[in-house]
């Protein structure tokens, strides 16, 4: 976040904070920061922060999401902002109570791309969609102790980059799957190195999401996200992180269009920009409070189908 603050002018990074003695000296110190604290509590009483940016482990968002915004303090929590419901449902609370914002930071959907991925989604087939899959694959070497591997601190796979597809899948169906299977190859750890995740929506669509962290993508995986609506079809690339490359190709009736790119820049410039736009919105807050604790179940209950 530092770097596409920088790029506003209404935006400054004032401060950072760091648990470990000297670590946020060192960070301010790399990217001109003017205060460096070495306890999370006195960055929340720092009256001149008006606004927090939380990326330590996935188990501890909540407890500092809700600290912070007790504080006063708006809140934009990476993903997943929760490992459990009961975490969600304190976040969102603390949310309506304090009156400040709380936002996930799934910075894709803040990207033009995924604008037009809905857009042709609600057209196609007069928006009926039949199937979607995603395939999130990366090669994240074990690590006993990472973040991303160790299921006591909210690792994994699902955790950390399935977690997209769940958030695009109920994003574009609009309304809230029911986990009807999951698979699991674990490290380990025993957290899920490999999973696969099928889901059933209200509206007859299904879903898979297949997240690894075994290996990297290659040519014979299926797109981050391809979408069947009977006769049409649609596959994107790239929609995590759309500026680093992306490609739209659609097909109607059988035949291809593209493929294609939509203009934008950087996803988090995207993001940064949305989250202070919607600052002192309640209606944005309610939603993102709402789809919050909703990621955050099917979360939680593909972990408990895994087998």
């Amino acid at each position: 976040m530092v770097e596409p603050a920088s790029r506003r002018a209404d935006v400054e990074t004032v401060a950072v904070a760091a648990r470990r003695s000297g670590v946020a000296r060192v960070l301010a110190d790399r990217w001109g920061i003017p205060v460096a604290y070495d306890r999370y509590q006195d960055l929340l009483q720092d009256p001149a922060v008006d606004a927090v940016y939380i990326s330590n482990a996935a188990s501890d968002h909540a407890r500092w999401s809700v600290a912070a915004l007790d504080a006063g303090k708006h809140v934009l929590v990476e993903k997943p902002a929760a490992t459990t419901v009961r975490q969600a449902e304190e976040m969102a609370a603390a949310a309506r109570r304090s009156g400040r914002r709380l936002l996930e930071a799934f910075h894709y959907r803040h990207h033009p791309l995924f604008a037009a991925v809905s857009a042709i989604a609600r057209r196609a087939n007069g928006g009926e969609i039949r199937h979607m899959s995603s395939v999130i694959i990366g090669h994240r070497p074990f690590e006993e102790k990472s973040v991303l591997h160790d299921p006591v601190v909210g690792g994994g796979a699902l955790s950390h980059s399935g977690c997209y597809a769940v958030h695009w899948m109920r994003t574009l169906a609009g309304e809230e799957p029911v986990v009807v299977g999951a698979t699991a190859e674990r490290n380990p750890a025993g957290g899920d190195l490999s999973s696969i995740v099928d889901l059933a929506f209200p509206g007859g669509a299904t879903g898979r999401i297949v997240s690894s962290f075994a290996r990297d993508r290659d040519a014979s995986d299926g797109p981050e996200l391809a979408i069947d609506f009977g006769r049409d079809r649609l596959e994107v690339a790239g929609l995590i992180v759309p500026h680093a490359g992306h490609s739209i190709r659609e097909w109607r009736n059988g035949l291809m269009l593209g493929p294609r790119t939509v203009t934008g820049g950087s996803s988090y410039d995207h993001q940064l920009a949305a989250f202070v736009r919607t600052l002192n919105d309640p209606r944005a807050a309610e939603l993102d409070a709402v789809d919050l604790v909703a990621g955050a179940t099917v979360l939680e209950r593909a972990y408990a189908a895994m087998r």
